[in-house]
């Protein structure tokens, strides 16, 4: 017996000394439980992707690896419609909820005020959501209805997996802003559990719709699973928040015009210059090059999204964070925190960025058929380059709008015209090299050192001024 008991202390002792140190690991590294699930998220991602290329490479065609991508691409046109606004309840929820909080039984409590704000900062992005929606099922359904018919491939079924998918992703939206609202409100780490079951459920989706010989469908199969996971979500764990957000007692209103337009039309326009910067390459390279040019570039970039919303995980999930502590005026702490996240995130981003290089050289030099369907390393390289200074770029855009100002609206506006003209000019004529070669310019040349420069005259301006 007292062996048995020897054994025992000396495991608890040893799974203590694990937990501590697991502790202090995630400490260090500035590794919360959002955090975890958000590089759980993306590790599922970097490991669903590459088999979701190869199930892609050897059950689709060429041409229907291209049709693939650019459904992405021209669904991404929904930002026309939406403008920001999921960014900005984020940010505006977090202000409120500063002075508000959860009590044992769910109910929030606490200021009646921030309450009542936020109770209708929640009915207004319903209203805009559910508007937004039916443009997304019937505006852009029919729009990339007549974009996708410019390029006819009669041995092609896309017109129907395109118009389901445009249909599921127009109920989605309209879901969207019942999550930017508890996000908001700080729920991050129930927001990233959710996103991370609902990865897996999704990319699986995609990997049996595709093996099962459904074909283009496998996107709007996916997007039902997301949006049933969703509804499934709300229901679970956040309904009784909802139901006290929709019918709470709305005393005094945020006032959109004065307090929240002019940073979401500034917002907004920087998302519409998104779509130019980050989602206009596929649909250049399928209108003037082919759908099979479409295909390497869609997939080249997926596996480079993968990465960048990897490492941009540390920073992600502190949104709400950020803005409580900027609501309560704890400026060196914001400070401090941000610096740490963003060395932490830089260094994930360059690590990765090389690994993938590798793995991208070493596909080119395989007998796979997926080297195929793939850009080749030059431009790749340059996409690598690209993103890597993006996410310094993303990062102080991100501390800049957890203010609730845009003050990098005309970078984003110049970066679109410069972006959009490379792309469609070089893109046209010199294919994807000449495509990645003038978005690295752009970005390294112009964008980086404008964004240095704005962060940190509006930093100190603002903090000073408070």
């Amino acid at each position: 017996m007292a062996a048995h008991d020897l054994t025992q202390r000396s495991w608890m002792a040893l799974i203590s000394i694990v937990k501590n140190e697991a502790l202090k690991f995630f400490q260090r590294y500035g590794i919360s439980r959002a955090v975890l699930f958000n590089v759980l998220t993306q590790g599922w991602s970097a490991l669903a992707v590459p088999v979701t290329m190869l199930i892609i490479a050897s059950r689709l065609t060429a041409v229907e690896q291209g049709y693939y991508y650019t459904y992405s691409s021209v669904l991404a046109l929904q930002v026309f419609v939406e403008l920001g606004l999921v960014t900005v309840i984020v940010q505006v929820a977090s202000h409120e909820w500063a002075f508000l909080q959860y009590d044992n039984y769910g109910k929030v409590f606490g200021n009646e005020r921030a309450l009542s704000r936020l109770s209708s900062l929640f009915h207004f992005a319903l209203k805009w959501y559910s508007a937004s929606g039916l443009i997304v099922m019937l505006g852009l359904g029919f729009g990339g209805y007549y974009f996708l018919g410019a390029k006819p491939h009669p041995e092609i079924n896309w017109q129907l997996p395109w118009f389901a998918l445009s249909g599921v992703a127009g109920l989605a939206l309209m879901m969207s802003p019942v999550f930017s609202v508890i996000e908001g409100c700080n729920q991050v780490r129930s927001i990233y559990r959710f996103r991370f079951l609902q990865g897996i459920l999704s990319s699986s989706a995609v990997i049996i719709s595709i093996m099962l010989g459904f074909g283009l469908y496998a996107l709007a199969i996916a997007a039902s699973i997301r949006l049933l996971c969703g509804g499934l979500f709300i229901f679970i764990e956040h309904r009784a928040f909802i139901h006290q957000l929709l019918s709470n007692r709305i005393s005094e209103q945020i006032h959109w015009l004065a307090e929240v337009w002019p940073f979401q039309w500034r917002l907004g326009i920087s998302s519409l210059s998104g779509y130019f910067v980050f989602w206009l390459f596929t649909p250049v390279m399928f209108y003037y090059q082919s759908p099979q040019v479409a295909g390497q570039m869609g997939m080249t970039l997926t596996m480079l999204a993968v990465i960048e919303a990897t490492s941009f995980a540390w920073i992600n999930t502190r949104m709400p964070q950020f803005g409580v502590l900027i609501a309560q005026k704890r400026y060196d702490e914001l400070n401090q925190l941000f610096r740490q996240l963003l060395r932490i995130t830089l260094s994930v981003a360059g690590t990765l960025s090389l690994l993938l290089f590798i793995l991208i050289y070493l596909l080119k030099s395989s007998r796979l058929e997926i080297r195929h369907r793939i850009l080749p390393l030059l431009p790749t390289g340059f996409f690598i380059a690209q993103r890597l200074a993006n996410v310094a770029i993303s990062a102080m855009a991100f501390y800049l709008r957890a203010h609730k100002r845009e003050p990098m609206m005309m970078i984003s506006v110049t970066s679109a015209i410069l972006t959009g003209a490379c792309t469609v000019l070089l893109g046209r004529y010199y294919g994807a090299v000449g495509a990645a070669i003038g978005y690295a310019a752009v970005t390294v040349l112009w964008v980086l050192p404008a964004t240095r420069h704005v962060f940190h005259v509006c930093s100190e301006k603002w903090h000073s001024g408070a």
